[in-house]
Order: C-alpha cells, then structure tokens, then sequence
C-alpha cells in the first residue's frame, strides 16, 4: 500500500468522496492544504486532509509551553488533520493506523517540498459523539484533553457545546523545543521569496479572472477591496511566499507601481498605495471559497 498526495486531476475526485462519505462533509480546507490517498494496485482505501493548524488551542498551547509572541511565528510548524475517512466497504484490520504511519513517515518532507518549511507537530480533533480515537491511540498520538467547545464563524467564536478530542503526535523527535524555544531560526528553512515582473496588461487578466470570486467578508468595515487581496496573495505565492506573513512581507516590498497595477487601496493622506496586512490576508484567505479559486485560476 502507498499513501501519497493526490495528483492535480485527482482532486475532484477526492473533493466528491469526501462530500459524500465524511461526516464533517466539505467546504474547503485552510490555509496550506494537503491531499493524500492510500492506494493499493489502483484501488483507494482511504483518503486523508491536512490543512493549517488551529489557530488557538488551549490545551496544545500549554503542552507547548507557547507565550503569544512565538505563537504566532511558529504555527505554521503544526498540522492539522482535519479529514480522515476509510472508505465504504472497506474492512481491514489496522488499516487507519497503518495509513496514519505511512503518511506521517512522509508528512513533513512533503510540506518541505511544498510550502518551503517542515511540520513539527501533527494535531487533529476527534469528536467524542461518534468516534473515540482509536486509530490514533494506536498510532503513539497523545491525548492532551479537550477542545473549549466553540466554533469560528467569521471573525467571532459560538459556542456549540460540543467539546473535541485534541490529539497530538511529533513529526520530528525534538518538535517540541522547535516549537517553543524563544530563538529558533525559523526563516532559514523556508524558501527564497522573490520580487515579480507584471506588466499592465497581466496585471488586468489576472484581476479579470478573480473579479467572479465572491467575497466572503460582511460589507461594513472593509478597508481593502477583494481583487488586491487576490492578487497581492497569487502573485506572492508565485514568488514562493509560503505562509500568511510571507505574503504580507512580499506586498510590502513591491513599488507603487506595483501596488497600483495589483489594485491596492490608496492612501489620500499618505498619497501612497497600501498593501493588505497580514491579518487581513489571512482572515480573507479562511474564508474565500477555495473552489472558487481554482475555478477562475484553472477553469
């Protein structure tokens, strides 16, 4: 059997099963994403989700020992599994903590190869209503506790009074100290984030295929408008940019010309074009419909 991320024409497929099959469903995952399957002699057993890290997490964050400065530069460094489903019909004995192992063997070098930086520490939330972990308990996860019960909607929390399971497993040996000790390089693994070239006319074709993305904030209090979050984060990503504060840094280095062609908000008492913050691109990037991403880039 192999575990290995799914290949680009695959990913509709893997979408639909998840639709159907997973109790959670699927609207899309966040942040840096990654698909994989199990498969044997063609046939797929199981598939699984990663995606970024909870944002906060009690019980992780005091296993860690975090204080709120290095929180945040450091949980990139964590992923979530946050979709795990054997398939229907499928019965072999063992074979959740056997695909668990597999993928893990290969997780962070895959997010390295990626995202330009490895994972230290795999977390997942297990709702105790239906499931009891067991896979994971057989796979040397830890059971730090449980989750406060609330769920994110927009840029609030609401209560559901449906505490999770918080389980967690070191990718590396020392992904602890990694994570908590205070002077930690951790620039040095990621990639080389790298200016851009965009003539005008580029510059409008790529604004004129995200311009049908919906917007996924609220209407009252938007400061930058849509299409320069857009383009500021695609362009970036094109120049290797691989977390939230990578982007926002390669959209404070571009030019006001740059800015400009990209749609930036201007500033009439500054009389400068400004760039999106990092919070503001990555509370857009939550929340956009990841479909309909792909769908104006690929469609």
């Amino acid at each position: 059997m192999e575990v290995r991320p799914i290949k680009r024409d695959e990913r509709s497929h893997w979408d639909e099963l998840i639709r159907q099959h997973h109790y959670l469903g699927l609207h899309s995952l966040i942040g840096e994403t990654i698909r994989y399957i199990a498969i044997y002699q063609g046939q797929w057993f199981a598939l699984i989700g990663w995606s970024s890290a909870a944002f906060k997490c009690k019980v992780r964050d005091q296993w860690i020992g975090w204080h709120s400065f290095i929180q945040y530069r450091r949980l990139f460094f964590i992923a979530n599994n946050s979709r795990f489903l054997i398939l229907p019909d499928v019965r072999i004995p063992n074979l959740a903590s056997r695909v668990l192992a597999l993928n893990l063997k290969r997780l962070s070098r895959d997010w390295q190869m990626l995202y330009g930086h490895p994972i230290y520490l795999a977390e997942t939330f297990v709702d105790p209503q239906y499931f009891k972990g067991t896979c994971y308990k057989a796979q040397g996860w830890t059971l730090l506790g449980y989750t406060r019960g609330f769920a994110k909607c927009a840029n609030r929390y609401y209560p559901h009074n449906r505490p999770k399971m918080v389980f967690i497993r070191l990718v590396v040996p020392d992904g602890k100290r990694k994570l908590s000790e205070p002077y930690l390089d951790v620039h040095s693994a990621r990639k080389e984030v790298k200016p851009m070239k965009l003539s005008l006319k580029q510059a409008e074709a790529l604004k004129e295929r995200l311009s049908q993305i919906p917007d996924p904030r609220m209407p009252r209090g938007k400061r930058h408008r849509k299409l320069s979050v857009l383009t500021v984060t695609i362009c970036a990503l094109l120049c290797s940019a691989t977390s939230f504060a990578a982007i926002a840094q390669w959209a404070t280095s571009c030019t006001q010309n740059m800015l400009k062609r990209l749609g930036c908000r201007f500033n009439t008492k500054t009389r400068q074009y400004e760039p999106p913050s990092e919070p503001t691109i990555r509370r857009f990037l939550q929340e956009v419909d990841t479909e309909a991403v792909d769908s104006a880039l690929y469609g």
